[in-house]
């Protein structure tokens, strides 16, 4: 039983992290669509808002809004299960992938949006894995380039929104 008590709260947006469990093997490039395919199943059976996202080979992060009554906790267990399923089919495993626990801070302001995005976007330049954030396929960072026909490319559509400079928590 997890000592952590999430917070009730919903309606707000939220920067998530959660991590595969230590030794379990990194996820590779078809392993990456799969992830993108359980988001959007998981995002249209919950009705979740999608603002933002990367995929590492070891965990990844996402802006979430689950929208009320949606708690952050039921968006991430059905992700996290559903993901679990399909890996371990495909992988010929068994049992958990993700760690039990994530990490979730609700954003405060418009801000803090926007540097949490900048610090998941450039996530895969920090690790090497590529020279550019628009390199790396695994996350939404070309959902926010002015050309159409880069946005038309991105893997999954996020969900957009307007937070008001005072955008308050």
């Amino acid at each position: 039983m997890s000592n952590v008590h999430r917070l009730k709260d919903t309606d707000k947006i939220f920067f998530i992290t959660t991590n595969l469990i230590w030794g379990t093997a990194e996820l590779v490039e078809s392993e990456f669509e799969m992830l993108l395919q359980v988001f959007s199943e998981s995002r249209n059976r919950l009705g979740f808002v999608l603002l933002g996202y990367v995929f590492m080979p070891d965990h990844f992060h996402a802006l979430l809004w689950p929208r009320h009554p949606l708690t952050i906790s039921r968006v991430l267990q059905d992700i996290k299960y559903c993901s679990s399923r399909n890996l371990n089919r495909v992988r010929g495993t068994a049992g958990t992938v993700w760690q039990h626990q994530f990490s979730d801070r609700f954003v405060r302001d418009a801000e803090e949006f926007q540097q949490r995005l900048e610090y998941m976007h450039y996530n895969p330049v920090r690790k090497g894995l590529v020279a550019n954030p628009e390199e790396w396929r695994w996350s939404s960072y070309n959902n926010f380039a002015l050309e159409p026909e880069i946005v038309t490319q991105c893997p999954i559509q996020i969900d957009y929104v307007h937070l008001p400079d005072n955008y308050r928590v």
